[in-house]
């Protein structure tokens, strides 16, 4: 995967699909066979032009997309809060940590300031990457008398465009549960964070490893490097070996296409047919309410009709009492 040196990761999109689960999946009780799997789409794209020269398609389980790119966006954030640090005068203040705060918001990095929200410090992103048990401030039973269980884990918006955390009713985040059940059961009654705003970016990321000490090394001896020395980061070299791959007509040593009739044909199909179901669902109540209307003004007609031509045998001329 030397290749990958000069090529960087980009957020595609993702897709939920239903598919077989042998131990069960969500709905009622447990009992389906089935689970909705979540997976993040995302596109190569050489480096010196991202977004104009994107190949490939690759598909990844939600979880591990979402895991690789919050610990690179970490690991990030760590490194320029260091760099700005390290270059801010603060000598002759009079409050280190006011100047501090100071040059972080001069560069633009917010995220650098302590935060005071403890609410905001205490909650930990990566927890929730898999499908793991939400904690209860106040413990609920159902009819039954069994406990009430929550989940939370990383979901695909409708659109298709971007990933947000969510609360399941169900161990493998299944089934959606229902609005407001963070807010109303954790200690602050604050809604889960990223429930609106998305986990995962569209920007490019640059799949050679940034290392200044290597770096320097590689200009001191004029440059005398090639993609078998360039390292390449986590975030592309681990989500690429966990992924399906679609390389077809990409520029590279032995394009990967084994997966691409899966991809194009199995995934993106279903997501279609997902997609279009909604509308159709929609417009399928629309003609039943429309025709159903129809019918009862059709059959009222008839019944005033039928009423208005009913002959009464007892007032017929000549008519009279039968024997």
């Amino acid at each position: 995967i030397s290749w990958m040196a000069d090529y960087s990761i980009k957020f595609d999109g993702c897709h939920s699909i239903v598919q077989y689960a042998e131990e069960g999946g969500g709905g009622e009780e447990a009992m389906s066979k089935t689970r909705r799997q979540h997976l993040a789409r995302y596109k190569m794209c050489k480096s010196d032009a991202c977004n104009t020269n994107c190949k490939g398609e690759y598909l990844v389980d939600l979880g591990i997309f979402v895991d690789a790119y919050t610990e690179f966006t970490m690991e990030l954030q760590e490194y320029q809060c260091e760099q700005v640090r390290e270059n801010c005068n603060c000598e002759y203040a009079n409050d280190d940590e006011v100047c501090e705060s100071g040059c972080y918001q001069e560069a633009g990095l917010d995220y650098c300031v302590e935060n005071q929200d403890e609410y905001e410090d205490e909650f930990e992103v990566q927890r929730y990457i898999e499908c793991v048990e939400m904690e209860m401030n106040n413990q609920q039973y159902n009819q039954y008398g069994q406990e009430i269980r929550y989940f939370i884990g990383p979901a695909c918006s409708s659109d298709g465009k971007s990933v947000h955390l969510q609360v399941y009713s169900d161990e493998t985040c299944s089934t959606k549960a229902s609005n407001g059940i963070y807010q109303s059961n954790n200690y602050y009654g604050k809604p889960l964070p990223y429930s609106t705003e998305s986990l995962i970016q569209t920007n490019c990321i640059s799949c050679e490893e940034k290392d200044e000490d290597r770096n320097n090394y590689n200009n001191y001896n004029n440059g005398y490097n090639n993609n078998n020395d360039r390292e390449i980061a986590d975030i592309c070299e681990e989500t690429y070996e966990e992924s399906a791959k679609c390389e077809d007509g990409m520029d590279i040593s032995y394009p990967r296409v084994a997966d691409c009739n899966y991809i194009k044909n199995t995934v993106y199909k279903q997501s279609e047919e997902n997609e279009g179901g909604g509308t159709a669902a929609v417009a399928f109540a629309w003609i039943f309410g429309i025709s159903t209307v129809i019918l009862a003004a059709y059959a009222y007609t008839l019944y005033k009709d039928k009423s208005s031509g009913t002959i009464d045998l007892s007032k017929q001329e000549g008519g009279g009492t039968m024997a």
